[in-house]
């Protein structure tokens, strides 16, 4: 971006100069420098974080509650893989085996900070993984 300004200046130049061609160049040199960059951002893994953020904040009051939640976010966690978002990455298991185990601590009643804390750190890695995959066109 910032050779825009300066290729601007040079075709403007060059315009006043009647260098017509000239001008027309400069310009599409500088727009030949232009890459696109895509960055998919899977959406049913951000709705399994969301959905496993909502169960920790609900984890002390409705334990019901909680586990349903982590049971949607397990099930975007399959439809993601389903929809070919690094289908056959082994992270999917280890995200689905973390989150079969929350949900078993769910029904006891020990501290879940530290189990809530490590999957939503390893979710969150994988998504960044999964958003950082570039496409250039």
């Amino acid at each position: 971006m910032a050779t825009y300004p300066n290729a601007l200046k040079r075709a403007a130049q060059l315009l006043q100069q009647k260098k017509t061609q000239e001008a027309q160049n400069e310009i599409l040199t500088a727009l030949n420098t232009l890459v696109v960059i895509d960055r998919v951002t899977p959406i049913p893994l951000l709705l399994a974080k969301n959905a496993i953020n909502e169960a920790q904040a609900k984890s002390h009051q409705d334990k019901n509650a909680a586990q349903k939640l982590l049971e949607t976010a397990k099930n975007e966690v399959v439809r993601a893989r389903e929809l070919g978002y690094a289908g056959k990455d082994q992270e999917y298991q280890a995200l689905n085996d973390q989150i079969s185990s929350l949900e078993k601590q769910v029904k006891g009643n020990e501290d879940l900070t530290v189990a809530f804390s490590h999957l939503k750190e390893k979710l969150s890695a994988f998504l960044k993984r999964q958003s950082e995959q570039k496409r250039r066109s």
